[in-house]
Protein backbone atom coordinates (compact mmCIF):
# COMPACT_ATOMS: atom_id res chain seq x y z
CA UNK A 1 0.00 0.00 0.00
CA UNK A 2 1.46 3.62 -1.17
CA UNK A 3 1.76 6.06 1.59
CA UNK A 4 -0.90 8.18 -0.35
CA UNK A 5 -3.15 5.33 -0.02
CA UNK A 6 -2.41 4.95 3.68
CA UNK A 7 -3.47 8.20 3.93
CA UNK A 8 -6.71 8.29 2.37
CA UNK A 9 -7.45 4.95 4.91
CA UNK A 10 -6.17 6.76 7.85
CA UNK A 11 -8.51 9.91 7.07
CA UNK A 12 -11.69 7.83 6.23
CA UNK A 13 -10.86 5.02 9.39
CA UNK A 14 -10.83 8.69 11.30
CA UNK A 15 -13.91 9.63 10.35
CA UNK A 16 -15.41 6.78 10.67
CA UNK A 17 -14.56 6.59 14.51
CA UNK A 18 -15.55 10.46 14.52
CA UNK A 19 -18.91 9.65 13.06
CA UNK A 20 -19.17 6.95 15.72
CA UNK A 21 -18.31 8.97 18.54
CA UNK A 22 -20.86 11.65 17.40
CA UNK A 23 -23.85 9.29 16.81
CA UNK A 24 -23.12 7.85 19.94
CA UNK A 25 -22.97 11.31 21.69
CA UNK A 26 -26.31 12.36 20.23
CA UNK A 27 -27.68 9.26 21.14
CA UNK A 28 -26.70 9.56 24.78
CA UNK A 29 -28.12 13.31 25.03
CA UNK A 30 -31.48 12.11 23.35
CA UNK A 31 -31.68 9.01 26.04
CA UNK A 32 -30.85 11.94 28.51
CA UNK A 33 -33.46 14.14 27.55
CA UNK A 34 -36.30 11.76 27.41
CA UNK A 35 -35.55 10.00 30.70
CA UNK A 36 -35.65 12.95 32.64
CA UNK A 37 -38.67 12.96 35.14
CA UNK A 38 -41.12 15.31 34.01
CA UNK A 39 -43.82 17.31 36.10
CA UNK A 40 -45.12 18.87 33.32
CA UNK A 41 -45.57 15.73 31.02
CA UNK A 42 -48.95 15.55 29.69
CA UNK A 43 -50.49 19.24 30.15
CA UNK A 44 -48.24 21.28 27.41
CA UNK A 45 -51.59 20.57 25.16
CA UNK A 46 -53.55 23.67 22.99
CA UNK A 47 -53.87 26.94 25.08
CA UNK A 48 -57.49 26.54 26.79
CA UNK A 49 -59.42 30.22 26.24
CA UNK A 50 -62.55 31.91 26.41
CA UNK A 51 -62.67 33.38 22.95
CA UNK A 52 -61.11 33.41 19.68
CA UNK A 53 -60.54 36.11 16.94
CA UNK A 54 -59.55 36.13 13.86
CA UNK A 55 -58.59 39.78 12.94
CA UNK A 56 -58.17 41.28 9.47
CA UNK A 57 -54.58 43.21 9.02
CA UNK A 58 -53.90 46.26 7.13
CA UNK A 59 -53.06 44.65 3.83
CA UNK A 60 -55.66 41.95 3.73
CA UNK A 61 -54.28 39.17 5.90
CA UNK A 62 -55.65 37.70 9.14
CA UNK A 63 -54.29 37.62 12.85
CA UNK A 64 -55.52 35.37 15.06
CA UNK A 65 -55.90 35.78 18.47
CA UNK A 66 -56.98 33.93 21.68
CA UNK A 67 -57.89 35.39 25.06
CA UNK A 68 -58.85 34.09 28.62
CA UNK A 69 -59.72 35.72 32.02
CA UNK A 70 -60.95 38.89 33.29
CA UNK A 71 -59.08 42.21 34.44
CA UNK A 72 -56.30 43.82 32.76
CA UNK A 73 -54.83 42.32 29.98
CA UNK A 74 -51.65 40.79 29.32
CA UNK A 75 -50.58 40.66 25.57
CA UNK A 76 -47.46 37.74 24.58
CA UNK A 77 -46.53 38.00 21.32
CA UNK A 78 -44.18 35.02 20.69
CA UNK A 79 -40.86 34.18 18.27
CA UNK A 80 -40.21 32.93 15.50
CA UNK A 81 -41.62 29.65 13.32
CA UNK A 82 -43.24 28.81 16.25
CA UNK A 83 -46.61 29.99 17.67
CA UNK A 84 -48.80 31.14 20.67
CA UNK A 85 -49.53 27.76 21.99
CA UNK A 86 -45.50 28.14 23.42
CA UNK A 87 -47.65 30.31 26.11
CA UNK A 88 -49.80 27.19 27.00
CA UNK A 89 -48.89 27.46 30.79
CA UNK A 90 -49.46 31.48 31.13
CA UNK A 91 -52.46 30.86 29.90
CA UNK A 92 -52.98 27.67 32.40
CA UNK A 93 -51.79 30.09 35.44
CA UNK A 94 -52.23 33.93 35.18
CA UNK A 95 -55.98 34.23 34.79
CA UNK A 96 -56.10 33.19 37.83
CA UNK A 97 -54.34 36.02 39.43
CA UNK A 98 -57.28 38.50 37.96
CA UNK A 99 -55.67 39.05 34.78
CA UNK A 100 -56.50 38.99 30.84
CA UNK A 101 -53.85 36.60 28.70
CA UNK A 102 -54.20 37.45 24.96
CA UNK A 103 -51.96 35.82 22.52
CA UNK A 104 -51.11 36.48 19.16
CA UNK A 105 -50.06 34.21 16.36
CA UNK A 106 -47.89 36.17 14.00
CA UNK A 107 -48.44 36.63 10.52
CA UNK A 108 -47.51 33.19 8.83
CA UNK A 109 -47.61 31.16 12.21
CA UNK A 110 -50.48 29.12 13.38
CA UNK A 111 -54.02 30.32 12.15
CA UNK A 112 -52.69 33.76 10.94
CA UNK A 113 -52.55 34.70 7.58
CA UNK A 114 -49.85 36.93 5.47
CA UNK A 115 -51.08 39.99 4.11
CA UNK A 116 -50.16 41.56 0.74
CA UNK A 117 -47.19 43.09 1.79
CA UNK A 118 -45.63 40.03 3.69
CA UNK A 119 -43.49 39.56 5.98
CA UNK A 120 -40.77 42.81 7.55
CA UNK A 121 -40.60 44.59 10.93
CA UNK A 122 -42.58 47.89 10.08
CA UNK A 123 -45.72 45.28 9.60
CA UNK A 124 -44.68 43.11 13.03
CA UNK A 125 -45.09 46.93 14.34
CA UNK A 126 -48.50 47.55 12.55
CA UNK A 127 -50.03 43.69 13.20
CA UNK A 128 -49.67 44.82 17.18
CA UNK A 129 -51.39 48.14 16.74
CA UNK A 130 -54.00 45.87 14.99
CA UNK A 131 -54.75 43.79 17.76
CA UNK A 132 -54.54 46.38 20.60
CA UNK A 133 -56.79 48.35 18.10
CA UNK A 134 -59.38 45.83 17.24
CA UNK A 135 -59.44 44.55 20.27
CA UNK A 136 -59.99 47.80 22.21
CA UNK A 137 -57.37 46.91 24.92
CA UNK A 138 -55.87 49.51 27.21
CA UNK A 139 -53.83 49.34 30.41
CA UNK A 140 -52.01 46.85 28.31
CA UNK A 141 -48.39 44.65 29.30
CA UNK A 142 -47.02 44.16 26.44
CA UNK A 143 -44.60 40.86 26.19
CA UNK A 144 -42.54 39.66 23.49
CA UNK A 145 -40.08 36.60 23.68
CA UNK A 146 -37.63 36.46 20.88
CA UNK A 147 -38.98 37.92 17.69
CA UNK A 148 -41.85 38.87 19.38
CA UNK A 149 -39.49 41.45 21.70
CA UNK A 150 -38.34 42.60 18.47
CA UNK A 151 -42.04 43.76 17.77
CA UNK A 152 -43.47 44.93 20.64
CA UNK A 153 -39.94 47.48 20.39
CA UNK A 154 -40.96 47.86 16.62
CA UNK A 155 -44.55 49.02 17.67
CA UNK A 156 -43.02 51.24 20.68
CA UNK A 157 -41.20 52.92 18.43
CA UNK A 158 -43.23 53.08 15.35
CA UNK A 159 -46.71 54.05 16.96
CA UNK A 160 -45.32 55.92 19.79
CA UNK A 161 -48.71 57.56 20.36
CA UNK A 162 -51.33 54.17 20.28
CA UNK A 163 -48.13 53.11 22.80
CA UNK A 164 -48.87 55.91 25.26
CA UNK A 165 -53.10 55.46 24.88
CA UNK A 166 -53.37 52.33 25.41
CA UNK A 167 -49.82 50.17 27.34
CA UNK A 168 -48.47 50.23 30.54
CA UNK A 169 -45.41 48.38 30.42
CA UNK A 170 -43.27 46.29 28.22
CA UNK A 171 -41.52 43.19 28.85
CA UNK A 172 -38.59 42.20 26.57
CA UNK A 173 -37.81 38.42 27.05
CA UNK A 174 -35.00 36.80 25.45
CA UNK A 175 -34.75 38.99 22.82
CA UNK A 176 -32.91 41.46 20.55
CA UNK A 177 -32.45 44.86 18.65
CA UNK A 178 -30.31 43.87 15.59
CA UNK A 179 -29.11 40.64 14.43
CA UNK A 180 -26.19 39.26 12.39
CA UNK A 181 -25.88 36.66 10.10
CA UNK A 182 -22.93 34.40 8.46
CA UNK A 183 -21.44 33.88 12.11
CA UNK A 184 -21.12 30.60 13.93
CA UNK A 185 -23.39 29.13 16.10
CA UNK A 186 -27.10 29.60 16.22
CA UNK A 187 -26.79 32.33 13.44
CA UNK A 188 -24.52 30.49 11.04
CA UNK A 189 -27.51 28.40 11.20
CA UNK A 190 -30.10 30.89 10.18
CA UNK A 191 -28.04 31.94 7.69
CA UNK A 192 -28.11 28.73 5.75
CA UNK A 193 -32.05 28.67 6.27
CA UNK A 194 -32.58 32.26 4.69
CA UNK A 195 -29.78 31.18 1.57
CA UNK A 196 -31.71 28.24 1.15
CA UNK A 197 -28.65 26.12 1.28
CA UNK A 198 -29.59 23.72 3.81
CA UNK A 199 -32.94 21.98 4.89
CA UNK A 200 -36.19 23.88 5.92
CA UNK A 201 -36.08 23.71 9.25
CA UNK A 202 -39.17 22.30 9.45
CA UNK A 203 -38.33 19.08 7.46
CA UNK A 204 -35.06 18.89 10.33
CA UNK A 205 -37.84 18.81 13.11
CA UNK A 206 -40.42 16.19 11.76
CA UNK A 207 -37.46 13.64 12.83
CA UNK A 208 -38.31 12.81 16.24
CA UNK A 209 -34.39 12.41 17.32
CA UNK A 210 -32.67 15.02 15.49
CA UNK A 211 -35.44 17.38 15.91
CA UNK A 212 -35.04 16.76 19.64
CA UNK A 213 -31.49 17.75 19.61
CA UNK A 214 -31.62 20.54 17.59
CA UNK A 215 -35.06 22.09 19.97
CA UNK A 216 -33.11 21.47 23.06
CA UNK A 217 -30.17 24.11 21.60
CA UNK A 218 -33.37 26.68 22.93
CA UNK A 219 -33.03 25.44 26.45
CA UNK A 220 -30.34 25.85 29.46
CA UNK A 221 -29.73 23.31 31.84
CA UNK A 222 -31.77 20.14 32.50
CA UNK A 223 -34.91 20.65 30.50
CA UNK A 224 -37.95 18.63 30.43
CA UNK A 225 -38.49 16.69 27.42
CA UNK A 226 -42.01 18.04 27.31
CA UNK A 227 -40.87 21.84 27.00
CA UNK A 228 -38.24 20.19 24.72
CA UNK A 229 -41.03 17.94 22.72
CA UNK A 230 -43.66 21.04 22.33
CA UNK A 231 -40.74 23.61 20.65
CA UNK A 232 -39.98 20.96 18.62
CA UNK A 233 -43.54 20.47 17.34
CA UNK A 234 -44.23 23.94 17.08
CA UNK A 235 -41.23 24.28 14.63
CA UNK A 236 -42.07 21.33 12.83
CA UNK A 237 -45.39 22.33 12.05
CA UNK A 238 -44.34 25.74 10.58
CA UNK A 239 -44.62 26.06 6.87
CA UNK A 240 -41.20 26.05 4.53
CA UNK A 241 -42.34 29.87 3.55
CA UNK A 242 -42.59 31.41 6.31
CA UNK A 243 -40.24 29.99 7.93
CA UNK A 244 -37.26 31.19 5.21
CA UNK A 245 -39.34 34.53 4.74
CA UNK A 246 -40.01 35.22 8.78
CA UNK A 247 -36.58 34.51 9.42
CA UNK A 248 -34.93 36.49 6.26
CA UNK A 249 -37.36 39.66 7.36
CA UNK A 250 -35.50 39.86 10.47
CA UNK A 251 -31.65 38.92 9.78
CA UNK A 252 -30.61 42.61 9.60
CA UNK A 253 -33.03 44.30 11.44
CA UNK A 254 -31.29 47.27 13.84
CA UNK A 255 -33.35 49.44 15.90
CA UNK A 256 -30.36 49.73 18.36
CA UNK A 257 -30.08 53.92 17.22
CA UNK A 258 -34.57 53.80 17.76
CA UNK A 259 -34.05 52.24 21.64
CA UNK A 260 -33.48 55.76 23.39
CA UNK A 261 -36.75 57.06 22.05
CA UNK A 262 -38.90 54.40 24.30
CA UNK A 263 -40.36 56.08 27.37
CA UNK A 264 -42.59 53.67 29.01
CA UNK A 265 -41.29 51.14 31.78
CA UNK A 266 -39.66 48.33 30.04
CA UNK A 267 -38.31 45.15 31.61
CA UNK A 268 -35.55 43.01 30.15
CA UNK A 269 -35.92 39.54 30.94
CA UNK A 270 -32.91 36.79 29.55
CA UNK A 271 -31.45 33.31 30.56
CA UNK A 272 -27.90 33.19 31.71
CA UNK A 273 -27.32 29.77 29.32
CA UNK A 274 -29.15 31.42 26.25
CA UNK A 275 -27.27 30.65 22.92
CA UNK A 276 -29.59 32.65 20.76
CA UNK A 277 -30.22 35.89 22.23
CA UNK A 278 -27.12 35.59 24.83
CA UNK A 279 -27.59 38.14 27.89
CA UNK A 280 -24.88 40.16 26.57
CA UNK A 281 -27.72 41.59 24.22
CA UNK A 282 -29.85 41.83 26.87
CA UNK A 283 -27.89 44.27 28.51
CA UNK A 284 -27.45 46.48 25.80
CA UNK A 285 -31.35 46.95 25.27
CA UNK A 286 -31.22 47.79 28.76
CA UNK A 287 -28.75 49.99 28.64
CA UNK A 288 -30.47 51.23 25.56
CA UNK A 289 -33.93 52.10 26.81
CA UNK A 290 -34.24 55.19 29.56
CA UNK A 291 -34.89 53.38 32.76
CA UNK A 292 -35.50 49.72 31.86
CA UNK A 293 -34.70 46.87 34.39
CA UNK A 294 -32.78 43.82 33.81
CA UNK A 295 -33.79 40.11 35.26
CA UNK A 296 -31.39 37.49 34.17
CA UNK A 297 -32.40 33.90 35.12
CA UNK A 298 -29.37 31.53 36.56
CA UNK A 299 -28.84 28.63 33.99
CA UNK A 300 -32.33 29.57 31.91
CA UNK A 301 -31.79 28.85 28.14
CA UNK A 302 -33.94 30.87 25.26
CA UNK A 303 -37.72 29.55 26.53
CA UNK A 304 -38.02 31.30 30.43
CA UNK A 305 -42.11 31.33 29.67
CA UNK A 306 -41.71 27.34 29.93
CA UNK A 307 -38.24 26.52 31.73
CA UNK A 308 -38.72 29.14 35.01
CA UNK A 309 -42.59 29.49 34.24
CA UNK A 310 -43.18 30.26 38.12
CA UNK A 311 -39.95 33.05 37.91
CA UNK A 312 -41.38 34.54 34.90
CA UNK A 313 -45.01 34.90 35.85
CA UNK A 314 -43.71 36.45 39.17
CA UNK A 315 -41.99 39.03 37.68
CA UNK A 316 -44.93 39.92 34.93
CA UNK A 317 -47.65 40.35 37.82
CA UNK A 318 -44.74 42.41 39.82
CA UNK A 319 -44.21 44.42 37.11
CA UNK A 320 -47.63 45.21 36.23
CA UNK A 321 -48.19 46.13 39.77
CA UNK A 322 -44.92 48.04 39.56
CA UNK A 323 -46.31 50.05 36.47
CA UNK A 324 -50.05 50.62 37.72
CA UNK A 325 -52.01 48.03 35.57
CA UNK A 326 -53.01 45.36 38.10
CA UNK A 327 -53.51 48.26 41.09
CA UNK A 328 -56.39 46.08 42.34
CA UNK A 329 -54.61 43.02 43.16
CA UNK A 330 -53.21 42.18 45.85
CA UNK A 331 -49.13 41.18 45.96
CA UNK A 332 -50.02 37.48 47.47
CA UNK A 333 -51.89 36.49 44.42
Amino acid sequence: MSSRTRKIAGIAAGAIVGAAALGYAAHRAIRGIRSRRDPDAGTLGPLVFDEARRLPSHDGGSLYTVSRGSGPPIVFLHGVTITSQVWVKQFATLPSAGVRVVALDHRGHGESTVGDTGHSVANLAADVRTVLEALDLSDVILVGHSMGGLAVEAFAVQHPEVAAARVRGLVLASTFARTYIGGVGPFGFVAEQVTGRSPAMNGLMTRPDLGLLLARMGFGREPLPSHVELTRSMLAACPPETQRAAVKAIVNADLTDELSSITLPTLVLCGTADALTPPREARRIASLIPGARLELFAGAGHMLMLERTERFDELLLEFARDVGALEAIPKSA
